[in-house]
């Protein structure tokens, strides 16, 4: 499977000193596993306080095999796509 997946979440006011959430891949932290579920191609992950420092967010990527240069780049394409709502 050369699948992507792009998972988000918003919770909680942003963390005291949180810096601001890039949705850059090249900036992601790689897991092993993600919950104790075998990912073939991994777990990425990135973090960081959502716009206007109003929340705290957390993106995370997975790939359906390991990822290959064409599948980074369609990973960082679906994240340039993400729309963080704006601070109320």
């Amino acid at each position: 499977m050369n699948g992507v997946i792009v998972w988000a979440v918003i919770f909680n006011a942003a963390q005291t000193g949180q810096k601001l959430i890039r949705l850059d891949f090249s900036k992601a932290t790689r897991f092993d596993c993600c919950e104790a579920a075998y990912v073939a191609g991994g777990e990425y992950e990135i973090a960081g306080s959502g716009p206007g420092h109003a929340y705290s967010a957390i993106v995370r990527v997975y790939f359906g095999s390991r990822p290959t240069r064409t599948l980074r780049a369609e990973a960082q394409h679906a994240l340039s796509q993400l729309q963080l709502p704006p601070p109320r």
